[in-house]
């Protein structure tokens, strides 16, 4: 555990922030192109039943399923854009129709999604739109190098990812743990790219069953992997990046921090996990942030009792109170 400790900002001595949640080892991504039927009726069940999110990159003018799109993203699944129109080469056409597809795309999501805001998104053909006009309208696109992300990206609108399915090089079950182990061994990021399902029709389609392989096998590493969607892993890099945690009181009781960054906290509010040793004499903690209860929980590491827990930066003060047990 000691070496997913992230990089981070101005951070009190004590302190430290995980790479990925709860200090995990890796983060895993899976992103859904197209709106293929089975993505709604065999994919997003799949993904509840195991408790994991996943990413929907539907096409605007390719008819997507509003309904279960609003629904997938009341259960927390994040709708992203892939354009309007998913044309090749749109990436040669003048930047006023590159700018059309980015902005009309995101409005009519916004439109049509509640209880989220389309921030990321997928480039059709994996052909990179324009950085600077993809830059105005979002945090971070991806692209399909086909390797694993580091943990922090040279580039969050040239993010790796990785095609599955007849086409793709992940089509096994083996082949995916073989890529999780990867992300494992490099702390990094990976990110899927699915499209058809069993026999949906969508593109370089994937068994089923081995969907279902990959997120068992997670299912059992719970502790080592962290299956997010796309935009909470861009989140969670660029706030764990930027954080500050400054104590600004400390008693034999009672501990007060400011747990604060430098981003926009209307998309930035995705909490960052932090642990610290705990103090002399005690044994358990309980934390809350503006007033607010927090899970925490005691872990030891190198033979160091730490409390580990999640904060919101820019999200109020963090209060950590001695507690007997």
């Amino acid at each position: 555990m000691a070496n997913s400790i992230g990089y981070c900002g101005n951070v009190a001595a004590l302190y430290e922030v995980g790479i990925w949640p709860g200090f995990r080892t890796a983060a895993i991504t899976y992103t859904f192109d197209d709106g293929c039927a089975k993505q709604y009726s065999v994919a997003l069940p799949m993904f509840n039943e195991f408790g994991f999110k996943m990413t929907m990159y539907p096409v605007i003018n390719w008819g997507p399923n509003w309904p279960a799109l609003q629904a997938a993203a009341n259960q927390g699944h994040e709708i992203g854009s892939h354009t309007v129109t998913h044309t090749n080469d749109l990436n040669k056409q003048p930047a006023e129709q590159q700018e059309s597809e980015l902005v009309k795309s995101q409005e009519i999501i916004n439109s049509r999604i509640t209880g989220q805001k389309c921030v990321t998104i997928a480039y059709p053909f994996c052909q990179p739109l324009d950085k600077a006009l993809t830059e105005k309208y979002y945090i971070a696109a991806r692209h399909c190098q086909g390797v694993i992300e580091a943990n922090t990206p040279k580039d969050f609108y040239q993010i790796s990812s990785i095609i599955c399915g007849s086409q793709g090089s992940v089509k096994t079950a083996a082949d995916f743990n073989a890529r999780f182990e990867k992300a494992a061994a490099s702390k990094g990021w990976c990110v899927f790219l699915i499209h058809g399902i069993d026999d949906d029709g969508g593109y370089s389609p994937l068994p089923s069953e081995t969907l279902r392989a990959g997120l068992q096998y997670l299912e059992t590493r719970k502790s080592t992997f962290w299956v997010a969607t796309f935009v909470n892993a861009v989140r969670y890099i660029r706030e764990r990046n930027d954080v500050s945690v400054v104590e600004s009181s400390h008693s034999d009781n009672s501990i007060t921090l400011k747990v604060t960054d430098t981003l926009d906290n209307a998309i930035y509010n995705y909490p960052i996990t932090l642990r610290r040793p705990l103090p002399a004499g005690w044994t358990a903690a309980r934390v809350s942030q503006n007033g607010h209860s927090a899970d925490v929980t005691v872990v030891e590491v190198n033979s160091v009792k730490y409390m580990m827990f999640d904060a919101v930066p820019d999200g109020g003060e963090v209060v950590l109170t001695k507690s007997p047990g």
